[in-house]
């Protein structure tokens, strides 16, 4: 039974100063009573207004305006006029950052490819073949360069033999090498079985 009867109330001892509570306890409950900001790390894109100049910073901040309050502190150290480089774009840093830095890399240089391939071969959109050696050409693409480790190259194993649907980017690069081996005038044959 409680030594205060309900309506009473007693002098309870905080967390500090319970003799009970060790310090790492202690410390985990005050850090929840006043939380320090913890510095994130952004990437700042800046750029000159022509485009010519382009920079991209690191910066440790408390707050997104502390990061481009320091990126633009930064940027006037190696700029030769204030305001020349200007802020485009702001991003957190964070573990998956890299990786999708590099995915986006990849796809603008994959759509870089189609786009000039196009170009070359003087067509909207790219075109499909229903030859064999155009399917097969395609996923080769495919699995070496659109989706590289994603898919197994063939192996004698039924479900990692069969060809890939062709996309636009493998059709792409599949008619700029036929048509690079039909400028040199190689052509291609199919074996005989053995």
């Amino acid at each position: 039974m409680s030594d205060f009867q309900s309506g009473e109330s007693g002098n309870w001892m905080s967390a500090a100063e319970d003799p009970a509570i060790d310090d790492a306890q202690r410390t985990r409950e005050e850090s929840r009573e006043s939380p320090e900001p913890v510095p994130v790390r952004y990437s700042v894109h800046l750029e000159s207004p022509d485009g010519g100049i382009k920079r991209r910073l690191y910066v440790d901040a408390g707050s997104l305006d502390e990061a481009l309050t320091k990126a633009r502190d930064e940027a006037q150290s190696f700029d030769d006029g204030p305001g020349r480089l200007r802020v485009v774009g702001v991003s957190e840093e964070n573990a998956s950052s890299e990786a999708r830095r590099q995915r986006e890399a990849r796809r603008r240089h994959l759509n870089h490819i189609v786009e000039t391939g196009l170009a070359v071969l003087g067509q909207p959109v790219p075109g499909r073949s229903d030859e064999e050696f155009f399917d097969v050409l395609c996923d080769f693409f495919s699995r070496a360069i659109v989706w590289p480790g994603r898919f197994s190259f063939p192996a004698g194993d039924a479900e990692t033999d069969r060809l890939l649907n062709p996309n636009d980017v493998s059709s792409v690069m599949a008619q700029l090498l036929t048509v690079h081996l039909n400028h040199y005038g190689l052509h291609v044959t199919q074996a005989p079985p053995e």
